[in-house]
């Protein structure tokens, strides 16, 4: 017969077993990398950046006004600016749509409260000595109110409507710091009259022709406009911001009055099956992750690929390149995916000497948040998924 005490033991000693086994098997809770933004604002050029997307971008049709708030993001805060500078950016990129606030032809006259709120917020990010990028934004989309693109049908009325903008905005801002850089604008080409998956290829000088004529325009409007626009360094959008595009021999980078100031803007959404796609039925392919076990040596070798034309065509021959945008979505991706993803191209930047601007839309409840990663209301907090992506890069200054 057994004692109470080792019938006892005889229960407890499996019970323990198991809460071992069980202890063994479950890996620590992970905790959440530091980084210190001291380091990331250390370094050279331009460091790193980001954008306020979905804000002053915003675009209505034309029975209904957007504004600043009409996507779903609250107005922009000094304390928001004072924040993202916290975090360790040295770039931001503020994309601001002008159509809704440009009055009839043929003075194109840009609204003077607009103008003035966009001049606020410029002065606020120059304030906390950062880089600012404005430029013109979905006056090139596919909106009802999106005008530039009538280049196609209209171009001598739409390179006066450009000229006539982009000169307000140059005489508005010819005496701010030289670290507002103006570009020109956002994602343009014209695929009403060539695409690259046309059978027709014959009107492909014609649409580069037309971006490069836009571009010249800036330039020219820019540099006239005098004072520290003389001078300052300017930002010219490739076509459609597309990195094949825009290696394409047809591109032509604008003359300028002064050496060593024009960038190259380029976007970066590849692969857009990850970056992009947020149905896995999508008709042009889907991927929930990027960067694994499986897929990591194409993955990585195709990035690099991207970069290295970038270096080929553009750095090698002394012009700077800036990532204005990349982003993957939230929605149907792998988190371990997404931070893989964005620090590889984050990292590949800082390696290059390109200048990368994260594409941001806020953490907040009334906005689409699929890419969103900094909240945009107090206490303007980081994503855990950004965290531990600035943990992982490599910010040693050159």
């Amino acid at each position: 017969m057994y004692t109470m005490t080792e019938k006892l033991l005889f229960l407890f000693i499996p019970i323990v077993l198991v809460i071992t086994l069980m202890a063994a098997s479950c890996p620590p809770p992970r905790e959440m990398p530091e980084y210190d933004p001291a380091e990331l604002l250390a370094l050279p050029g331009f460091g790193i950046g980001i954008n306020i997307g979905n804000t002053l971008d915003s675009i209505g049709t034309n029975t209904w006004l957007a504004g600043e708030t009409g996507w779903g993001n609250p107005r922009i805060t000094k304390g928001f600016i004072q924040a993202l500078k916290g975090h360790g950016y040295k770039t931001i990129r503020l994309p601001v749509t002008w159509a809704e606030n440009i009055g009839p032809a043929p003075a194109y006259t840009i609204n003077a409260a607009w103008m003035n709120r966009v001049e606020e917020v410029v002065n606020w990010i120059l304030e906390e000595d950062m880089y600012c990028i404005l430029n013109l934004h979905h006056d090139g989309g596919h909106s009802d109110k999106s005008w530039i693109l009538k280049m196609s049908t209209n171009e001598a009325e739409a390179l006066h409507q450009f000229e006539t903008v982009w000169n307000q905005i140059a005489q508005r801002f010819r005496n701010a710091s030289d670290k507002l850089i103006l570009e020109s604008m956002n994602e343009v080409g014209f695929d009403d009259i060539w695409n690259r998956w046309a059978q027709d290829q014959s009107q492909k000088p014609e649409a580069y022709r037309k971006l490069n004529a836009l571009n010249q325009s800036f330039v020219s409007i820019v540099r006239a406009s005098g004072s520290i626009n003389a001078s300052r360094p300017l930002l010219i959008a490739g076509y459609w911001t597309d990195i094949d595009a825009t290696c394409d021999p047809l591109f032509k980078m604008p003359q300028d009055t002064i050496a060593d100031k024009l960038i190259v803007s380029v976007h970066y959404y590849t692969p857009p099956q990850f970056c992009i796609a947020e149905d896995p039925n999508t008709s042009w392919g889907f991927r929930n992750d990027w960067g694994n076990r499986t897929t990591s040596a194409a993955d990585n070798a195709e990035l690099a690929a991207q970069m290295e034309k970038l270096k080929v065509n553009f750095l090698d021959k002394g012009i700077s390149v800036i990532l204005g945008e990349y982003g993957a979505t939230k929605k149907n991706k792998i988190e371990e995916g997404r931070i893989r993803w964005m620090t590889a191209v984050t990292q590949m930047c800082i390696d290059y000497g390109i200048c990368p601007v994260l594409w941001d839309t806020g953490i907040n409840p009334a906005a689409n948040n699929n890419s969103g990663e900094i909240r945009r209301n107090p206490p303007y907090s980081m994503s855990n998924t950004l965290k531990r992506v600035m943990a992982q890069l490599v910010t040693a200054s050159e």
